[in-house]
């Protein structure tokens, strides 16, 4: 009887979905909770996806100088790199430099985002400051949406890698990362507690 042997499996077109943690995150956390608050009493918000109670900062984060958004703003293009050489193993990182933005939501109990991307850039991220502990069910979740036409496969053989969605909840300190094409959307936050995010986005640029 014939045998055989995997010789590759390619992941063509995938969603790369990198999940990282922030080490010592408590500390920068109390930071950019404070710093966040108090930008919110400064500034009216943009109206950008945010619903409800949701207050979405301009995204002149980057630009700031408060020690916790300065720190947080310093590795965004340190962790953009590392994404785009995982993907890309031979990519000459130093021949591009870059342009990024970021900025924070708050969102209180009723607060959400509706559906939306960022596809004018390349990699963007969502880092959690604040999650609320006694969220159930989807309060607060965030979902990934596969735009693809291979839901039937999911449907019968199953995995994440043909799912229509996935739902997360990311711990306080985690950072998800992935293609700014990816469509996402936040579940409206039921509880009293604040929920505060912050988000970015990349674009790579030859030198």
């Amino acid at each position: 009887m014939s045998s055989f042997k995997v010789k590759k499996t390619d992941p063509l077109f995938s969603t790369p979905l990198c999940l990282l943690e922030i080490e010592n995150s408590a500390v920068l956390n109390k930071k950019l909770i404070s710093e966040s608050r108090a930008w919110r009493k400064q500034q009216k918000g943009a109206n950008v996806s945010n619903q409800g109670d949701s207050w979405h900062s301009p995204d002149g984060l980057m630009t700031r100088s408060e020690p916790g958004f300065s720190e947080i703003s310093k590795m965004i293009p340190q962790i953009a790199a590392q994404y785009a050489s995982q993907i890309n193993p031979r990519l000459e990182i130093k021949n591009f430099r870059f342009e990024a933005n970021a900025w924070v939501n708050i969102n209180r109990k009723g607060g959400f985002n509706t559906t939306h991307h960022h596809g004018s850039y390349h990699v963007s991220g969502v880092y959690y400051v604040k999650q609320p502990e006694k969220a159930t069910g989807q309060s607060g979740m965030i979902e990934l949406i596969n735009s693809r036409f291979d839901h039937h496969i999911f449907s019968q053989i199953g995995g994440n890698a043909f799912a229509p969605s996935v739902k997360m909840r990311p711990a306080v300190g985690s950072m998800l990362v992935f293609p700014s094409t990816l469509l996402h959307f936040v579940f409206p936050n039921e509880t009293d507690e604040e929920r505060i995010s912050l988000a970015w986005n990349l674009r790579f640029i030859r030198k």
